[in-house]
């Protein structure tokens, strides 16, 4: 299991993942258990659960899909499997599916390396399987939520090989570049979530790209308007098959200071031997928020 999905801090909607019960849980509860009544919803929680946003009251399920159901023998789990489980995740009182990143990716980060926001990745299946789970899915009315990841794409994504390519090219602005302060020196003291520094030396133009986590996970350039537009459009490509919402990966890495000012050091070294530092300046920034309304 990658180590990002360990980290999930800052999320579009705050999930909380129910487990199957036990099977023979209810003959194992004490007497005194089995006797105790059922909390009491009174008139005015049952009024304000109606007006809250669905997600607020639902039992919703993570599914990691290359290990969750393989239907065709490949080794694989894919979606053809998870639309197999519908009725046992029904039984169990699901009300949402959260499903991991399916898109393609070289998968350097379990599928959080982003190549086309648009597809699928062949290993899961077709777009064909996936409205075919849509439609199974609402016929149980239970929801679907797509893992998405708006911070940084693959380097093997179309924008970022055409962001390389010069300094001229128009999705050069898509990632963030700069200069280094000197030969061999990156921009600033930035690190990465997975150890040493968070800026990558590119030969072909001679300047650093930054990646909050793996060197293969460029930064997008969310001060872009492009980019912005770009991935509100494959999200929307997502909502109109049916999507209920998405869970948004890393989303308080979405801006970092402007003015590359260096993060503050702390006391101590991390597990990867760099200084501690305090992630002032490329973690929660305040334009995380404005973008989210």
């Amino acid at each position: 299991m990658s180590k990002k999905l360990t980290k999930f801090s800052s999320l579009a909607i705050m999930i909380a993942l129910w487990f199957a019960a036990i099977p023979g849980w209810a003959q194992q509860t004490s007497p005194r258990s089995q006797q105790t009544a059922a909390p009491r919803v009174t008139h005015r929680q049952s009024r304000q659960f109606a007006q809250d946003p669905w997600w607020k009251h639902v039992v919703i399920y993570e599914i990691y899909p290359r290990s969750f159901q393989d239907s065709n023998g490949d080794g694989v789990g894919d979606i053809n499997g998870i639309t197999s489980r519908l009725d046992y995740l029904h039984d169990l009182g699901i009300d949402a599916i959260w499903i991991t990143p399916m898109y393609p990716s070289p998968l350097v980060d379990f599928g959080y390396d982003v190549s086309d926001y648009t597809a699928l990745d062949p290993l899961y299946g077709t777009l064909a399987d996936f409205d075919r789970l849509m439609a199974e899915a609402k016929k149980r009315n239970i929801r679907v939520i797509m893992d998405f990841v708006p911070n940084h794409t693959s380097d093997q994504h179309p924008w970022f090989k055409e962001s390389r390519s010069s300094r001229t090219n128009p999705k050069r602005d898509w990632y963030i570049w700069r200069d280094g302060k000197g030969p061999g020196q990156p921009p600033n003291n930035w690190q990465s979530w997975f150890g040493h520094s968070a800026w990558q030396f590119d030969p072909a133009t001679n300047q650093y790209y930054y990646h909050h986590f793996y060197t293969e996970q460029p930064d997008l350039n969310w001060r872009n308007p492009e980019v912005r537009k770009a991935m509100y459009d494959a999200m929307r490509f997502w909502l109109d098959r049916g999507v209920a919402g998405f869970r948004l990966d890393a989303v308080s890495r979405l801006f970092e200071d402007p003015n590359l000012h260096d993060d503050p050091i702390l006391p101590g070294k991390n597990a990867y031997g760099d200084p501690n530092i305090a992630h002032r300046h490329t973690d929660n920034l305040p334009e995380v928020h404005e973008c989210g309304r």
